[in-house]
């Protein structure tokens, strides 16, 4: 029997194999669903991307719903981590609005199967519990983030734009840029210079919609 004090033990061991295969065939299953759709994507696939046996992609999952739905599931947690921290900073009207759009296109450039989701959603419409759950999510999100907008236009910090119609716009616009980074085609843009692009562009934005002084009361 393995001492419970022991952290070394065969348990200890053990659960930190699973642990590690598991987080294998999540990335790996990740990367694939960023390059294909998801009907696409056969098991034997996942596991020789992880360089592990398709037997164990059963083992953790059971099925490819299943590893699907956990790569969903790891996706939105991380994704919705990401963006309730910066809505909830201590920090500016001003400074949250910013930080909202800089924590959403880190999250599309660092889970690039993000952008494909919502890319595939969006041209034939979800079509699995995953892809409804997706979409569900990534729909209070946007909603938060016209909140951030509506936060920063009441407390004058930016000119009186219309929150639902903005966050729209910049929502759509980062999901487009993003996409580029997954096109196999000339108009693929690495993901440095969509971010690249997307920070020119939004410091661009941001001066036009800054108020000032001499508007201030």
């Amino acid at each position: 029997m393995t001492d419970p004090a022991d952290p070394t033990g065969a348990a200890a061991r053990g659960s930190r194999r699973r642990e590690r295969t598991r987080t294998q065939l999540l990335d790996a299953a990740e990367e694939l669903i960023s390059q294909r759709a998801p009907e696409e994507i056969r098991i034997e696939d996942v596991a020789a991307r992880a360089g592990i046996s398709a037997a164990s992609v059963y083992v953790h999952f059971g099925t490819k719903d299943g590893l699907l739905a956990a790569v969903t599931e790891r996706v939105l947690g991380l994704a919705t981590d990401a963006l309730r921290a910066a809505y909830a900073a201590e920090t500016t009207p001003l400074e949250r609005f910013a930080g909202v759009g800089a924590a959403y296109l880190r999250l599309l450039l660092d889970h690039p199967a993000v952008a494909k989701y919502l890319a595939v959603t969006g041209e034939r419409g979800p079509r699995s519990a995953v892809e409804d759950e997706v979409v569900a999510r990534f729909s209070v999100l946007r909603g938060e983030f016209e909140q951030s907008i509506r936060d920063a236009v009441e407390s004058g910090a930016i000119l009186p734009v219309d929150p639902e119609a903005m966050s729209w716009f910049l929502f759509g616009a980062w999901n487009g840029v993003a996409a580029l980074a997954l096109r196999r085609d000339a108009l693929t843009l690495a993901p440095e210079r969509v971010e690249a692009a997307v920070v020119e562009a939004g410091l661009v934005l941001l001066e036009g919609l800054l108020v000032a002084p001499s508007d201030v009361n």
